[in-house]
């Protein structure tokens, strides 16, 4: 039997009153509505801030361990280690306290966090204890504002809401590493710092006003410490419990964490699989694998903001997830793809090797982007809908957590792999591995 879904608000209010029995879905209808411009307006102004935050935490670092690498890689895992540790834990906070008061809260404390950056950036240590604060505090952030949305939208209008969420959170990515070099240019790193606390205040700010449907909690029975343990374990059992009892909740849990995990290890071999193809320059040659595929997945989010409703969510995955894989095959063999070029010999038009490469590694990348799109935000979708409003959030930390702890294990197999088997076979066998996976899916689904 089916978890019903939850009726929607009746607190949610639109710029105009005068609605159309059939009113058209899309982007229009959801930024209609008061209380998701809200919630977008400050993930846009969040997002950025962080990312750009981001940039300048690790330059500051760099200089301050002379560009050790490792200095580097301990403020990352000091950036996602509170996710594997403490993202389900915040699941259970967000389904009993105010969704609204740990959105506001958390950006007051990334102002703070920010501010301390200011006055202690010649401090090393200090640095990487305010990032692991932050860090663990913005935990309930992520599954609060997904909770968030469901509440404020209506069901027909989640995948447009979801959408335009994820090309927000992709263009905040490349507008926030766009901005932080130009910004440290013409700026110093303190007011730069400065300026980002002005957007984690805006983003506290424009939040203040959601409607009453997200400040709704629920008492805690004891505020002991050990009971409290007692109760988060109870409580973290039951979501998941509730989780392997909805086996399509389960299985989509599963399909949303491939995506971050896929584009992570490419990240990873990337640079040494175009660096062979004499794609760019080392610096740069990460752009031409990277830059089509988030064109593809905006395309895509595109297409699914104005269009998603009349499709159907699960077969539009399963399809996607098994054509990624597909895909990323076709990645691995640019190599031998790249021959068609050499056809054009017989009309006298020689292609230089590099531009053979990029043409072809082009496309493939743009249409990795558009399946990831058209996994995530529908996938997203089908987690927000069979979750109900008791287990919504716990069931959104339980996914940060997922996608955050799948991502490890590639990321330290596949360079070995890679070292003995080449990286063009080692991007077959992921392709492979994810058609398989695709398959199980379709199998398990039926």
């Amino acid at each position: 039997m089916e978890t019903p879904l939850p009726e929607p608000d009746n607190d949610v209010e639109y710029l105009s009153p005068d609605e159309l029995p059939e009113r058209r879905r899309g982007f229009g209808s959801v930024l209609r509505n008061r209380s998701f411009l809200s919630l977008w307006i400050a993930q846009a102004s969040s997002q950025t801030a962080q990312n750009t935050l981001w940039y300048v935490l690790v330059i500051m670092v760099s200089e301050l361990t002379g560009q050790n690498a490792l200095g580097v890689g301990v403020t990352i895992i000091l950036v996602q280690l509170p996710t594997v540790l403490f993202s389900s834990i915040s699941g259970v906070i967000v389904d009993r306290v105010s969704k609204r008061a740990i959105l506001v809260g958390t950006n007051v404390v990334r102002v703070v966090g920010v501010l301390l950056y200011v006055f202690f950036q010649a401090d090393l240590g200090i640095l990487y204890l305010i990032t692991f604060l932050v860090a663990v505090v913005s935990q309930p952030f992520a599954p609060a504002e997904g909770s968030s949305i469901a509440l404020v939208v209506e069901d027909d209008d989640l995948i447009a809401a979801n959408s335009l969420f994820q090309m927000t959170f992709m263009a905040s990515q490349a507008i926030g590493f766009a901005l932080a070099p130009i910004a440290l240019g013409l700026l110093d790193v303190r007011i730069t710092l400065f300026i980002l606390a002005g957007l984690f205040t805006l983003a506290a700010a424009v939040l203040v006003n959601l409607p009453q449907s997200t400040r709704a909690h629920r008492a805690w029975s004891d505020f002991r410490i050990m009971p409290l343990i007692r109760q988060v374990a109870v409580e973290l059992l039951e979501a998941l419990k509730f989780v392997i009892h909805d086996p399509p909740l389960a299985v989509a849990l599963v399909q949303i964490s491939l995506a971050p995990t896929l584009l992570l290890v490419l990240a990873e071999i990337g640079p040494g699989f175009l660096s062979a193809l004499h794609i760019g320059r080392a610096s740069t040659s990460l752009f031409f694998l990277l830059a089509p595929a988030g064109a593809g997945l905006g395309i895509g989010l595109f297409v699914l903001g104005q269009f998603g409703e009349r499709l159907r969510k699960e077969r539009l995955v399963l399809v996607s997830l098994i054509a990624l894989g597909i895909t990323v095959i076709g990645l691995g063999s640019v190599p031998t793809l790249a021959l068609f070029w050499h056809g054009l010999r017989a009309i006298g038009l020689i292609v230089p090797s590099g531009v053979q490469f990029t043409v072809t590694i082009i496309p493939l990348s743009a249409l990795m982007g558009i399946e990831v799109a058209f996994i995530n935000a529908p996938v997203q979708t089908i987690v927000q809908q069979r979750a109900t409003d008791a287990f919504r959030g716990r069931v959104l930390g339980m996914q940060q957590t997922l996608t955050a702890a799948m991502a490890i294990p590639p990321l330290i197999l596949v360079g070995g792999i890679a070292t003995f088997i080449g990286i063009p076979a080692t991007l077959g066998l992921m392709g492979v591995v994810m058609v398989a996976i695709g398959l199980v899916v379709v199998y398990y689904a039926e």
